[in-house]
């Protein structure tokens, strides 16, 4: 808490506990008259689908008292000790389809900062976002609408029947289902590393459809509906 001019303004502690749901945390979480927003970053420590599952069980846990979550600090880099530069660039993806607040990489040694690599990502989120309406979206990685998922090969985020977008931390194939929604949708696929949009086609929904991966590498698919 920081007071000046009269003004007083509230801010979060960054808890040890690699566990959001360790007592530590409660401090933040179970009090939104003081704290208007909640810091996850040691959730940055975690991977894999085990790094959204914790994300998306804290979504659900302030759903009564909605507030921002958060994310200072990503780690991983490689010369950090809780993770390499794979494991920070996919949780700065999964925290941005996963509907976090924000998603910012920590400083070297123990984050890739501004480095090159960090700043192409970035890029290309912001091409995501000016495509995607993030705020109504839906985060998801286990509903019935993705079919032969395995763990941690795709997440999803959408608004029901408008757009779609799907995060690939390496090459893989997944199924959309898009039976409850005829019409046409403009599909085309993000190259996160190199900051540029594939060619985009165009798919008619009202069936499963196959998403698969151009090649290696990390990527997003985004689906729009036609009006």
């Amino acid at each position: 808490k920081a007071k000046e001019k009269n003004v007083t303004v509230q801010t979060t502690e960054m808890w040890d506990s690699w566990g959001l749901n360790n007592p530590q945390h409660n401090a933040t979480f179970n009090h939104p008259e003081t704290y208007s927003f909640v810091d996850i970053s040691q959730n940055n420590h975690q991977k894999g689908q085990k790094h959204w599952d914790n994300a998306q069980q804290q979504r659900k846990r302030i759903a009564t008292n909605k507030r921002p979550l958060s994310n200072v600090k990503i780690y991983g880099s490689k010369t950090s000790s809780f993770g390499n530069q794979r494991d920070a660039l996919e949780r700065f993806w999964r925290n941005i389809i996963g509907g976090a607040a924000s998603s910012r990489f920590h400083r070297p040694t123990h984050g890739l900062g501004l480095s090159p690599v960090s700043q192409s990502h970035l890029k290309s989120a912001r091409l995501l976002l000016k495509e995607l309406d993030i705020f109504r979206c839906t985060p998801d990685s286990k509903s019935k609408l993705l079919k032969n998922r395995k763990p941690d090969e795709a997440y999803l985020t959408y608004i029901q029947g408008e757009q779609y977008a799907l995060f690939f931390p390496e090459k893989g194939s997944i199924e959309l289902d898009l039976k409850s929604v005829p019409g046409t949708f403009k599909l085309k696929w993000l190259n996160i590393g190199k900051s540029k949009w594939l060619p985009e086609k165009k798919i008619t929904g009202g069936k499963i459809i196959q998403l698969e991966t151009p090649q290696d590498g990390y990527w997003v698919v985004f689906l729009n509906k036609s009006p």
